[in-house]
């Protein structure tokens, strides 16, 4: 990959990263005492048709986004992946939205989720409720029978510091990569191109180096020397894809509306 054409990011896991556990999901409680509404916010459609949209996390549990969908919001507030919503009407994706949210001096980050729930019942008068559907899903699970492992996977350097895998594209090219990495945290990334699901079976235990080059199925000019993320998954960690079918959790939209002017 050539110098300068792509930018690394820290993956944050949280708002943006979603759920990858199969469990049943529920929006986490309000501890009691604590408040979960933002001292003042201030919501406004954005019709620019701009592509450039501002990290959503702020200091006391704030929060602020410009141009994104309302689909969007809903995942962060709610704490899953946007193919965990269902029952939206079209407008929830095509049209975008500015919003800037301030906490409470204090106020923990921990509940800038439940604060934007809050938000979105005020004002988009959003409800909703989580169920469990059947939809396919993906397993990361070994290739080899004999559990060796690919030329760009490999246990850590004794004494490696622990961190978290690094993403990066450009020229079409997808890439994560990591010096002392947990599978799990590997998985969470991964999950990033897909719009199912993805789990973690591997069985693989503690922390690994490893370098996956790929082309993303989103890629708009894909690099012909790079294989999909299936090949590549197998041919450089010896790791397979595998689908499958599971219950998944799911947000179910009930009723939302148009938010009311400032």
């Amino acid at each position: 990959m050539a110098e300068g054409t792509a930018t690394y990011v820290r993956v944050v896991f949280g708002l943006l990263a979603g759920a990858v556990a199969l469990s049943a999901q529920q929006a986490p409680p309000v501890p009691a005492g604590e408040t979960a509404s933002f001292e003042v916010a201030s919501v406004k459609p954005n019709k620019s048709g701009a592509s450039n949209a501002v990290p959503p996390s702020r200091a006391n549990g704030s929060y602020s986004v410009s141009n994104v969908a309302l689909k969007s919001i809903i995942a962060n507030a709610y704490e899953v992946r946007i193919f965990q919503i269902a029952g939206d009407p079209a407008w929830l994706t095509s049209e975008r939205f500015d919003i800037i949210a301030r906490g409470r001096e204090g106020t923990p980050d921990r509940l800038r989720p439940a604060m934007l729930r809050t938000l979105l019942a005020e004002r988009f008068k959003l409800a909703a409720h989580f169920e469990t559907r059947e939809q396919q899903i993906y397993a990361l699970v070994l290739a080899r029978s004999d559990g060796r492992l690919g030329p760009r996977l490999k246990p850590a350097a004794p004494g490696s510091k622990p961190d978290i895998p690094l993403t990066s594209a450009g020229n079409g090219i997808g890439r994560i990569d990591g010096k002392a990495v947990l599978m799990d945290d590997f998985v969470r990334v991964l999950a990033n191109d897909f719009r199912q699901m993805l789990i973690n079976r591997t069985g693989l235990n503690g922390r690994f180096e490893l370098d996956l080059q790929f082309t993303p199925d989103s890629s708009p000019v894909p690099a012909p020397e790079f294989p999909s993320v299936f090949t590549a998954v197998q041919e450089q960690l010896g790791l397979k894809l595998q689908s499958e079918r599971a219950p998944v959790p799911v947000l179910v939209i009930d009723s939302v509306q148009r938010p009311t002017p400032d």
